[in-house]
């Protein structure tokens, strides 16, 4: 699970247009980086307060380990809460974390058994960073177990790192070398090599699921003995991040489903975050892991259409800390109507920022005034008209969304099983593509994407929505 990308970036407000196009891309914040910014108030929720007291609460309790799943849209801001999270945890003493991100090559089809091999070796290549390496024989433990259980042929293997019997002997009694770090990247890369053999491999590894259990957590046990013995918090907390970029809905389910009580039983502090549907009926995936946290996106209105200040203001906060406001933007309430227009969505916000100082660029302009600003909007409204095609199935939808914040209506007569199945699929598949955004607060309601409410086709259904 590769690392996220980060960016050598300026940290000082930018005063220009061109500065702020380096600091509207696109790039996880480091923990601490004084731009980022906390949100909470602008979510109009406890549940990021509730995430952190329950790993407190986790962290005094002896040889018990917690789960927990924490869910929410793309663009959220995930990953940077939690990263400093982790931060905050660690300087006080309570875990040491490691943050692993689910590899590209498995957002389409993803499986238990990845995680765990994945998992060994970031434990592994990222204490040996830090100074305090696992001892090569715990790892090579669970590291030969995988490659005797998945690749039929152990000559070939062998042969193939370049592993010869003197250097087997040596990592047996504990000497440290690099073949299981060697041998753990040759299984990463048959499971994303090819289809056939990523089939293959899990499959032997299903065939020996409770000794695959005990290999990961022997590990995990050695781990947070060579973290006591360094002087650091012995508390393991594992994020295992991106699983919400895991597509379609059905794969994701089937990695929490059929590997729950897998991902549920190791020995180590564990956050997965997982796809915002999941959290949709007929799926739940509370019981997995008894808790579920959700990081909604930035409500800049409230439910019954009026203005949340609360919210305008936190993004515009936000944007503060990247842009000098007077410098970027003709007026305030250009900004504001550019957070307004995100839909409170953290990632929108900066690509519509981002598109709004580059139609003030061509157009010669010293500064973003309300007419780029609406040709941003304008811009991300073609898109979503392109991909709500077609019209005629997708906006009434949308409307009848909009009007009842989600509570949307099958009459009697429609609710068969295939018509309820496929709404649900639909309104699924539109939480996807973020057309319908998620809100909660006292309670958790949806509303359409307001730059599709911007358009001629969406207010033609809802005038026809309103009538009905």
């Amino acid at each position: 699970m590769s690392s996220a990308l980060t960016f050598a970036q300026p940290q000082t407000p930018a005063v220009s247009l061109g500065e702020a196009a380096q600091q509207l891309m696109l790039f996880e914040l480091e923990p601490e980086d004084p731009r980022y910014t906390r949100l909470d108030e602008g979510r109009g929720t406890k549940e990021l307060t509730k995430l952190e007291t329950f790993l407190r609460n986790a962290a005094k309790v002896p040889n018990a380990f917690a789960k927990c799943a924490f869910v929410g849209s793309r663009g959220t801001g995930k990953s940077t809460y939690l990263r400093h999270l982790e931060r905050d945890l660690e300087r006080e003493g309570t875990f040491t974390p490691v943050h692993i991100y689910l590899d590209a090559s498995l957002e389409s089809d993803c499986h238990y058994s990845d995680l765990f091999l994945w998992m060994v070796d970031e434990i592994a290549r990222q204490f040996d960073g830090r100074g305090h390496p696992v001892n090569e024989a715990a790892l090579s433990e669970v590291a030969v177990w995988f490659a005797e259980k998945t690749i039929s042929k152990t000559t070939e293997w062998k042969k193939e790192i370049g592993l010869t019997a003197e250097a087997e002997a040596s990592a047996k009694t504990g000497i440290p070398g690099i073949f299981s770090l060697k041998l753990l990247a040759r299984l990463k890369s048959m499971i994303v090599g090819s289809e056939q053999s990523r089939k293959d491999i899990r499959q032997n590894v299903q065939n020996y699921a409770t000794e695959l259990r005990h290999r990961v957590n022997d590990f995990l046990d050695h781990a947070r003995a060579v973290l006591k013995d360094a002087g650091k918090p012995d508390r393991l907390l594992i994020v295992q991040d991106n699983l919400d970029r895991i597509r379609p809905r059905e794969r994701a389910w089937h990695l929490f489903e059929s590997g729950g009580e897998m991902l549920a039983d190791i020995r180590a502090d564990v956050v997965y975050t997982a796809p915002l549907v999941l959290n949709l009926a007929p799926l739940d995936i509370g019981p997995i892991f008894g808790n579920v946290f959700t990081m909604p996106n930035v409500k800049v209105r409230k439910r019954d259409g009026s203005a949340h200040r609360a919210g305008v203001d936190s993004l515009v906060t936000l944007l503060g800390k990247r842009l000098s406001l007077k410098a970027v933007f003709r007026s305030g309430s250009v900004v504001r109507y550019l957070a307004e227009m995100s839909g409170g969505s953290v990632r929108e916000l900066l690509r519509l920022v981002s598109e709004a100082q580059l139609e003030a660029q061509v157009s010669h302009k010293p500064k973003v005034d309300m007419k780029s600003a609406r040709a941003a909007v304008t811009k991300k409204a073609v898109n979503f008209t392109r991909l709500l095609m077609p019209m005629s199935v997708y906006f009434p939808i949308l409307a009848e969304i909009h009007r009842t914040k989600g509570a949307y209506q099958i009459s009697e007569a429609e609710a068969t099983t295939e018509r309820v199945a496929s709404a649900r699929e639909f309104f699924a598949e539109l939480i996807g593509n973020e057309a319908v955004l998620e809100y909660n607060g006292d309670d958790s309601w949806y509303d359409v994407h307001p730059a599709i409410r911007e358009t001629g086709p969406f207010q033609d259904a809802l005038a026809k929505t309103s009538q009905a």
